[in-house]
């Protein structure tokens, strides 16, 4: 294997102008490259991920040998690290008392080989020339690749456990460790990394707030801004304070905002928040678009509300009426063939982050909202059914008279679904709709109970953990006798 120093050397080779940097790092003295006291990753995360892609976009021939000092130099090393502290593997891990050395052993091996795949889709952004390709180099994209790994590995090694080792003890009553490895990275927080791109980024963002509100003559200029300001704890006024978050209540305290009820304050606070948002999306979007760009996450119009289509889509009233009616989309160029809007607007909507994805919406265990806005049933109706489920099939709803054979098929069409009730979990209490009364009954504190009511629906278990934070005992009595109807039993 190269010396940091021999690979340094080969790096510069290859990039002589980016010399200035690594004598930032050094100090311009050269033993300390000697000792090592800089690495070649280190070097690549002070260069930062745009300036390595261009540089390789600019390379010839040259460019293989790059990318291969990519792959070994700050791909590898980089997944190494977070394969190490993923929470879900050193989970999985612990569950098997596997020594600290397999542990370490069994990451590096993953990094190796992610790090091989990782090469692979850099090498296609750079031959397809694309512009937006330096995100595969940072390291929140690197991140969402160690998740998917991790549950990619955990699955499979569950799976095999269960098929090949018939004589293992595992405790039959043992959570399936699939279950608390989540999908979707969201639901995976101690997974996320925040690269240096993104701090810079933010930085940016706090001094475009700053200039303006510095730049707002009036209160009706300002006033939407200092309720955003207030809402996230910014500390960009002097009735702020950093990390600090008030709710509408507070806010329309601290502002002595005007209103001939405390709800009807609260609807003006809304208004302002929503106002506020508005401008300072604009603002990102004409101003800061490589922010927008990196930080802008896809909105699903099948399944976005009205609040999402309107304020982060910039669709208009009538627009969002006429998109409704029309869901479920298979792709952004329905929405013109039905009328939902004019082809002009897709370059728009594209821009702000629509994407279509049809999904399936479960009858048994969606919210009424969204039997309203994606499967188009009155609300009257969809408050009925909400009532009466769970069913077990379409035709008990045309059986019972919920739903005719045309209203039936419209439902099925638009994305309607019914999952088989499980019929072992129908002892238990389905934490998200049970009465308070119920919950109570089971042995919870009056104060959990409370709790439960006002944060629900949940999604996981390990959500209702960290919001609930019960103590031993409470945990074990809902885990045993309640259910969470969001995920199969």
């Amino acid at each position: 294997m190269l010396s940091s120093r021999t690979e340094l050397a080969e790096i510069l080779g290859l990039a002589p102008d980016w010399k200035p940097v690594l004598d930032s790092l050094t100090d311009g003295v050269s033993k300390n490259l000697d000792k090592g006291a800089v690495t070649p990753f280190a070097f690549f995360e002070k260069l930062g991920a745009r300036s390595i892609y261009l540089k390789c976009l600019s390379l010839g021939k040259e460019r293989e040998l790059m990318v291969r000092i990519l792959r070994d130099s700050y791909y590898q090393p980089m997944l190494a690290r977070m394969l190490s502290s993923n929470q879900s593997l050193k989970r999985f891990w612990a569950q098997r008392k596997h020594p600290a050395d397999f542990q370490k052993s069994q990451a590096v091996s993953m990094a190796v080989e992610l790090a091989a795949k990782m090469e692979g889709v850099l090498k296609r952004h750079l031959d397809g020339g694309s512009e937006d390709g330096f995100k595969v180099l940072l390291p929140a994209y690197v991140q969402r690749s160690v998740h998917n790994a991790a549950v990619d590995y955990i699955k499979e090694e569950w799976q095999w456990e269960k098929e090949t080792l018939q004589d293992l003890n595992l405790d039959p009553e043992q959570e399936d460790p699939r279950q608390s490895t989540a999908d979707d990275i969201k639901y995976a927080p101690e997974n996320q990394a925040i690269s240096r791109e993104q701090v810079s980024q933010l930085n940016q963002l706090r001094a475009e707030l700053k200039e303006m509100l510095d730049a707002g003559t009036t209160e009706a200029q300002r006033e939407p801004l200092v309720v955003v300001d207030l809402i996230f704890g910014l500390a960009l006024t002097e009735k702020s304070k950093s990390g600090q978050e008030l709710t509408m209540r507070e806010v329309c305290e601290v502002l002595s905002i005007a209103g001939e009820t405390q709800a009807r304050k609260i609807a003006r606070c809304q208004v302002l928040l929503d106002k506020g948002l508005d401008m300072i999306r604009n603002r990102v979007r004409s101003k800061l678009p490589g922010v927008a760009q990196c930080w802008q996450s896809d909105i699903n119009i099948n399944t976005a509300s009205r609040r999402e289509l309107s304020h982060q889509l910039g669709l208009t009233e009538g627009e969002v009426d006429r998109l409704i009616a029309s869901r479920q989309y298979y792709s952004l160029e329905e929405l013109v063939e039905r009328g939902a809007l004019k082809a002009n607007r897709l370059d728009d909507l594209r821009a702000n982050g629509a994407v279509a994805s049809f999904v399936p919406v479960d009858i048994n265990v969606c919210t009424t909202r969204d039997m309203i806005d994606i499967l188009g049933l009155p609300k009257e109706l969809a408050q009925k059914i909400t009532s009466l489920r769970p069913f077990a099939s379409f035709e008990e709803l045309e059986q019972r008279g919920l739903l005719d054979k045309s209203a039936l098929g419209s439902l099925i069409e638009r994305g309607g679904a019914v999952r088989a009730v499980d019929k072992a979990g129908e002892g238990r209490l389905d934490i998200n709709s049970a009465a308070g009364e119920a919950l109570k009954a089971l042995g919870l504190k009056q104060a959990d109970c409370e709790k439960i009511l006002r944060g629900r629906p949940f999604t996981t278990w390990g959500e209702l953990e960290e919001y609930l934070t019960p103590d031993a005992a409470t945990w074990q009595v809902v885990r045993q006798k309640t259910r969470l109807s969001l995920f199969p039993y």
